[in-house]
């Protein structure tokens, strides 16, 4: 693991410290909900939350593993490209889940509250910065 992180650049470290903050984020409440006396809480393994997984295990990889493994098997799309595309994935499933939601809970007969939670906000604004990085780093060459 030591020799993996020597070998990232400033951003690519930066990258994997959001990577490993929105991994966290995913175990914190994202939704909560009050239906009658009970109430409970989601994690991020939910809903569009998959997709922000998704995007974690994808940037994930792409940071530890080696560039010539990334060009053998996806030669027409570049290591930067994986990179944007995993970053999009982590804000895209935060971004919808706050603006689709995890499901309905509509009733008109029994008092319902949800909304989401401080988690997905917290995936939400550390996902924006990594897709930010990664357009930033798209402008240099990345090896």
């Amino acid at each position: 693991m030591r020799v993996i992180w020597e070998r990232l650049r400033t951003e690519d470290r930066v990258l994997s410290v959001c990577v490993v903050a929105i991994a966290i984020t995913l175990f914190l409440p994202w939704h909560t909900y009050a239906i009658l006396s009970m109430t409970g809480t989601t994690d991020g393994f939910h809903s569009w939350g998959l997709l922000t997984a998704l995007g974690v295990l994808l940037l994930a990889f792409v940071l530890t593993s080696d560039g010539e493994f990334v060009a053998r098997h996806t030669p027409r799309i570049s290591l930067a490209s994986w990179r944007v595309i995993g970053a999009a994935l982590m804000f895209g499933g935060a971004a919808l889940y706050l603006t689709i939601g995890p499901g309905s809970y509509h009733s008109t007969e029994v008092p319902v509250a949800y909304g989401p939670s401080y988690g997905v906000y917290l995936a939400f604004l550390i996902g924006l910065a990594a897709l930010l990085l990664t357009f930033r780093q798209g402008r240099k060459s990345i090896s």
